[in-house]
C-alpha cells in the first residue's frame, strides 16, 4: 500500500507569493513589527508556527502563546480572503491538482494525506479556492507540531493506512530534508520551485505539474529517499 503525502503551497495550491505578503501582513498587525524576512530558508522550522516561535519567542521575556497563534492565524486568514477577493488569480491550482487527488481516492492501491507547514483554516482556505475539499483529506498542520518531520510523522498516523511505501511531494528543500530525517522517498515539485536548489538538496525525481497521469506514475515508480537532505 502507498501513501502519497502532499504538502499544499507551490505543491498543490500555486499560492507562494500571495501567502508570502499575507503572512508578512499578518505577523505585523499581530505582533506590531515586520517579519525579518520571507526567505523562509532564514529559519530553522519552516512551518507557520515554527517560524513565529523563533522570531518571536528570541530573547522575549513572555514566550508565544496559544492565544497568539489563534490571534495571527485569524489575521492571516482575513489577509488571504482580502487578497482573493482583490484578486482571484493568485490562488490557482498546480494544474491536474484536482484530479490526481481524485485518481488517488478512487484507487485501492494508494491513498493520499495532508503533510504541511500551513496552519490548518489557511491551508484549507487555499484548498477551497482551488476546488479541494480539504476536510476530506487525512492530514497534518502547523497547529499541530513545530517541525515538519513531526508534522509528517503526524499526517502518517492520521492516514489510517499501513503503508510499505509512502512519497512526500513538496516544492522546498525544507521538505526534502523531511523526507530524509523520515527516511521516504520524495517528488520534487517545481511548478513554482528551483529545481536545482532541490536537486542540491538532494531530490533526484522531479514534476513541474500533474497533467501527464503516466509522468505521474513514473514518478512514483522511481522516485528515492533523498541522498543528503542537505538545505
Amino acid at each position: 500500500m502507498k501513501l502519497v503525502l502532499f504538502d499544499i503551497d507551490g505543491t498543490l495550491t500555486a499560492t507562494s507569493r500571495t501567502d508570502n505578503a499575507c503572512y508578512a501582513r499578518a505577523f505585523e498587525r499581530a505582533f506590531g513589527k515586520q517579519l525579518p524576512t520571507t526567505d523562509w530558508r532564514a529559519y530553522v522550522n519552516v512551518t507557520d508556527v515554527g517560524i513565529l516561535h523563533e522570531v518571536l519567542d528570541n530573547g522575549a521575556q513572555t514566550p508565544l502563546n496559544g492565544d497568539d497563534v489563534t490571534r495571527f492565524e485569524g489575521y492571516y486568514r482575513e489577509e488571504l480572503q482580502t487578497a482573493f477577493l482583490r484578486d482571484p488569480s493568485g490562488f490557482r491550482a498546480v494544474p491536474g491538482a484536482r484530479t490526481v487527488l481524485r485518481t488517488i481516492e478512487e484507487r485501492e492501491d494508494t491513498a493520499a494525506a495532508l503533510a504541511t507547514g500551513g496552519m490548518r483554516r489557511t491551508a484549507l482556505f487555499k484548498l477551497a479556492r482551488i476546488g479541494v475539499d480539504g476536510t476530506a483529506i487525512p492530514g497534518a498542520f502547523a497547529n499541530d507540531a513545530l517541525t515538519r518531520a513531526e508534522i509528517a510523522r503526524k499526517a502518517i498516523e492520521r492516514s489510517g493506512v499501513d503503508a510499505d511505501d509512502i512519497i512526500y511531494i513538496g516544492d522546498g528543500v525544507w521538505d526534502v530534508q523531511t523526507a530524509a530525517d523520515l527516511d521516504i522517498r520524495f517528488i520534487g515539485m517545481v511548478h513554482e520551485s528551483n529545481a536545482e536548489s532541490l536537486r542540491a538538496a538532494g531530490a533526484r525525481t522531479f514534476l513541474s505539474d500533474y497533467r501527464d497521469p503516466i509522468a505521474f506514475e513514473e514518478a512514483l515508480e522511481t522516485a528515492t529517499v533523498p541522498e543528503t537532505g542537505r538545505g
